[in-house]
């Protein structure tokens, strides 16, 4: 549907007058019956009942105002949303829930400290999800602790973290934790290996750190968290002789993305709990 038939329309049945319509558009009034024939074509009926100078809506044409009111004013506002996304250059960047939680909230702080004017989208999902979505081109911008191999995408160290397995100050002393599993990635094996040692399964698996936090007190359990929480969280104790696991973060992207200079401002801005 041609949006100036309908603009053409709507300026004719509101001034009841084909050259004043044509005043109004800045157009001949032979153009305004064009446009106007042109619609009647496209829709099979007349929307105009034409008398010398006296011209009313049809039946047809009373029903089809209300739907030209809101396809224009549809119209209006997408041009308007798709002038703003351009001119601010929305990106979208998307990472795991724990990671959000224990890193990058302190990283778009950073990021609008150094660039106040971006507008930024996070998104939270699981890695295998946001891969996709940066293939079909809804993301902008992955930040993982695995680094997907495709040729179409690229990737940069952006950061690096260190995890350490965490009880509640609250646990009963001398008494076996329990295990909450963590999801930082799929390489991360530590899991499987600290169950070898206790001989024993894992209590729950999630995929927010806020969660297993939550729960380490209320559940005598143990789990993998961001190594400086201690400092956040007054309730939580280091596990003794328990490893400290160095991870490191990446930022992926399309290598023929829209948008690689902005990204590039983002991936300047380096990953830090501070």
């Amino acid at each position: 549907m041609d949006t100036e038939l309908l603009k053409t329309f709507l300026e004719v049945s509101r001034t009841r007058h084909f050259g004043r319509a044509a005043e109004a558009l800045y157009l001949t009034q032979s153009a305004v019956s064009f446009r106007i024939r042109q619609l009647e074509n496209q829709l099979g009926v007349s929307l105009f009942t034409r008398h010398r100078n006296n011209i009313r809506l049809t039946t047809a044409g009373e029903k089809l105002r209300p739907y030209a009111d809101a396809l224009m004013s549809t119209w209006a506002q997408a041009k308007k949303d798709v002038a703003l996304a351009l001119q601010h250059h929305e990106l979208s960047v998307g990472a795991s829930t724990a990671l959000w939680e224990g890193y990058l909230t302190n990283w778009l702080k950073s990021l609008y400290t150094e660039y106040d004017e971006l507008h930024i989208e996070a998104r939270v999902a699981q890695r295998h999800l946001l891969v996709k979505q940066i293939h079909e081109r809804q993301l902008d911008l992955l930040i993982t602790t695995e680094a997907p191999k495709m040729d179409e995408l690229a990737s940069q160290p952006i950061g690096s973290l260190n995890l350490a397995l965490f009880r509640s100050k609250n646990s009963i002393e001398g008494e076996k934790n329990r295990y909450i599993k963590v999801e930082w990635g799929a390489d991360f094996q530590y899991h499987d290996e600290y169950l070898a040692e206790i001989n024993d399964s894992y209590l729950l698996t999630t995929t927010s750190a806020n969660i297993a936090r939550e729960l380490l007190g209320s559940t005598n359990s143990c789990a993998f968290l961001p190594d400086y929480w201690d400092q956040r969280y007054p309730d939580l104790i280091k596990v003794e002789n328990s490893p400290l696991i160095p991870r490191t973060l990446y930022a992926v992207w399309l290598q023929n993305s829209d948008h690689l200079q902005e990204l590039k401002q983002l991936i300047d801005v380096p990953v830090s709990i501070s």
